[in-house]
């Protein structure tokens, strides 16, 4: 009798690990967006191509030595950009995270020059910081799925955001 149980057992071992080793394995599943990620990263993304479209107003008060607009400017329309960045890098797909979060530190580390600059009234340096500041700030947009931009875009278009970073100081003409 206990060698029929142990011969039992064995053979209860075996079926057990046979069916394990046999068992289909789920196969992962690439993460995707979904069109509630979607629509909060075209709200983010709607709110940073508004500001980008505004870099161009930063570059003239650089280019003018107009040091006062470009401190005004960084804090005011880009002063939110910090909880921005961080929103939208959040939103982003697990491998996208680590590369959208560090060129949002660049970003920043560079308009942290781009007001220093602007406080010691360094031309040469401020516009340096302006031109790596825009082109980190684009390849983060590119990392943004084109769906959620396209659509960015579209609402900017159709409806341009309105805030209180719209108000700038305006210069006497020379």
């Amino acid at each position: 009798m206990r060698r029929y149980k142990a011969i039992v057992g064995v053979l209860i071992a075996a079926i057990a690990s046979f069916l394990v080793s046999c068992g289909g394995s789920t196969e992962a599943v690439a993460p995707t967006y979904t069109p509630e990620k979607i629509s909060q990263l075209t709200s983010y993304v709607t709110r940073l191509e508004s500001k980008r479209d505004r870099f161009p107003e930063l570059l003239n008060y650089i280019e003018k030595d107009n040091w006062v607009n470009v401190d005004n400017f960084t804090h005011g329309p880009l002063g939110q950009l910090r909880a921005e960045l961080l929103r939208l890098s959040n939103q982003l797909l697990p491998n996208d995270q680590p590369k959208a979060k560090a060129l949002s530190e660049e970003i920043l580390g560079h308009l942290q020059n781009l007001d220093e600059a602007s406080q010691d009234r360094n031309y040469g340096k401020a516009l340096s910081q302006y031109r790596e500041f825009v082109g980190d700030f684009e390849a983060l947009l590119d990392i943004v799925p084109e769906g959620a931009r396209k659509q960015a875009i579209e609402e900017a278009e159709s409806e341009p955001v309105s805030s209180v970073d719209e108000t700038t100081t305006t210069m006497p003409a020379e």
